[in-house]
């Protein structure tokens, strides 16, 4: 999906720190309003004290990494991700909704100020230190930066958003004090700072930048690798003990290959202890056959939708909103998936995202069969022998059925039938089309990228500019509506339900399991008696 830059999200920007300024010691934070959010998650949350000391947690994984520099492309994958992520805490903790507050293990304050452009202070944890005993400090953010916006050809640099917006990362009163300064304003200033610093490179030295083996010297972690044994296909992580925080309550974190075809059985008998089965069904029997096991599901990040090409009959926006008026994506969504999922009425955000409203209800434009018809005759297609017609031509639309994608083939067939009273008839086809369903993954921080029909008529780039700049969260979260609803209102894509996560694990896991946008606290994640 093309995509324009519009500044940054409003749901991680809602409980950070909005004001203050640098002087020679500390600032105090303060708090901005939290626009409500119906987020959940399902992660069998239990205190630390009621969270059992030592065990070892297992994951099967397909493939061990091969890359290590957690900010390289070769790193971003599922699987790397998954073993990469108790090496490398973020540094701004998201919730369920996707809101950020400084995680104090790392950082004791944030705090930014928007004058012409926003600069944001970050007080670190003096505490701090990387895995070789020295401190994490200004340096290693502005080692960050450098990283994200360098130019060099052979950096290879995973996606780093939001760090080109920023013009300037140095140390303020202290080495422990980060200053960062933005180019303009920028509401969600906490997107390029979650993930934490990369490792500053010794004086008069360069890391490279592909990472082939693990060195515990470049991590700040609750947990370091102790044995990668790749003949048979296992890596062990163990506490750090140059941890400074709360001791984790595991003692040990195990990753094994399993091949995908495998993985049911190995789960099944008790080879692993989490398996994220994804939406498939097989899996989702298989994964609630197995004993003392608990399928833990949540809203999750990302949605499906149609999306509506402007062209031929589509061109017209009165079609287009005709079939939007005509789906009953709840209907859609029960042909898709095994259990019931939250439709999805909102071009911008999901249902869980702070500042989300059901633009389906505000416009009007709800599922609503009769209306729809009423549109299309009121468009010039006459419905004749059960086919809608205008010029001689029947109003018939392709609707593209990838090979593989099962959720397409069943969408096919429910808007078939929802459509056909209308005289509309929908054509399956395997490459371009007029209709195109897709899995759309939705950021914590969703205005960071809108999508290019935000600006495409003067109003929605009047209310993008303000999405773009407005810091204060309400009157953002306002404006943001608006925009949503001039989206639906053109009607080219055709949000249908948000996707959930599942996730099997053992049914005594605590503080693990389905999170919604929310971040895994990996001192907390450990075994009830």
């Amino acid at each position: 999906m093309n995509t324009l830059r519009l500044g940054a999200c409003l749901g991680a920007s809602l409980a950070l720190v909005l004001t203050g300024c640098t002087s020679s010691t500390p600032p105090t934070p303060t708090t901005s309003p939290v626009v409500p959010a119906n987020a959940e998650r399902d992660i069998n949350p239990v205190p630390r004290d009621r969270v059992v000391g030592g065990g070892l947690l297992r994951f099967g994984v397909r493939t061990l990494p091969t890359e290590w520099n957690p900010f390289h492309t070769d790193a971003a994958g599922t699987d790397a991700q998954r073993v990469l992520a108790p090496l490398t805490p973020t540094h701004f903790a998201l919730d369920s909704a996707g809101r950020a507050t400084p995680d104090p293990d790392f950082i004791l304050g944030a705090d930014a100020r928007h004058d012409g452009n926003t600069v944001v202070t970050l007080q670190l944890n003096p505490k701090a230190v990387w895995g070789d005993g020295e401190p994490v400090t200004a340096a290693d953010w502005t080692a960050t930066w450098r990283w994200a916006t360098s130019a060099d050809p052979g950096r290879s640099a995973a996606a780093m958003p939001g760090w080109e917006d920023v013009t300037d990362v140095r140390a303020g009163w202290s080495p422990r004090e980060v200053q960062i300064t933005y180019a303009g304003i920028e509401p969600d200033w906490a997107q390029p700072l979650v993930r934490g610093p990369l490792r500053a490179a010794p004086e008069d030295a360069a890391w490279p930048t592909s990472w082939s083996e693990y060195d515990p010297a470049r991590y700040a972690s609750p947990f370091v690798v102790a044995h990668v044994d790749r003949a048979q296909g296992l890596i062990t992580l163990e506490r750090n003990p140059l941890w400074w925080g709360e001791q984790p309550k595991l003692e040990r974190i195990m990753f094994r290959t399993v091949q995908r075809e495998a993985q049911a059985s190995a789960f099944l008998h008790n080879e692993f202890d989490v398996w994220e089965t994804g939406l498939d069904t097989d899996a989702l029997q298989q994964s609630r056959a197995a004993t003392d096991t608990a399928l833990r599901t949540a809203p999750g990040r990302s949605g499906r939708a149609i999306e509506v090409a402007s062209r031929g009959a589509l061109a017209d926006v009165a079609v287009r909103r005709a079939l939007l008026q005509s789906v009953d994506r709840a209907a859609v969504a029960a042909a898709d998936l095994p259990a019931e999922a939250s439709v999805w009425s909102n071009p911008l955000l999901l249902p869980t995202q702070p500042g989300y409203v059901d633009q389906a209800r505000a416009t009007g434009l709800d599922s609503d069969p009769s209306a729809a018809a009423r549109m299309l005759d009121d468009a010039g297609w006459t419905l004749t022998s059960s086919t809608r017609v205008k010029n001689g031509q029947p109003l018939s639309i392709t609707f593209q059925t990838a090979e593989g994608d099962e959720r397409a083939l069943a969408e096919y067939d429910v808007l078939t039938q929802q459509w056909a009273p209308l005289g509309v008839s929908l054509v399956p086809v395997s490459a371009d089309a007029d209709l195109t369903p897709r899995s759309m993954p939705i950021s914590a921080f969703p205005f960071a990228a809108l999508p290019a029909r935000a600006a495409s008529t003067d109003a929605g780039r009047t209310l993008a500019g303000k999405v773009a700049t407005e810091v204060d969260p309400v009157r953002r979260a306002d404006h943001a509506s608006q925009l949503a609803r001039l989206l639906w209102q053109e009607a080219t894509l055709i949000t249908l339900y948000q996707e959930p996560q599942y996730v099997a694990v053992r049914a005594k896991l605590a503080n693990l399991g389905a999170p919604g946008f929310s971040t895994t606290h990996w001192t907390s994640v450990g075994w009830q008696s």
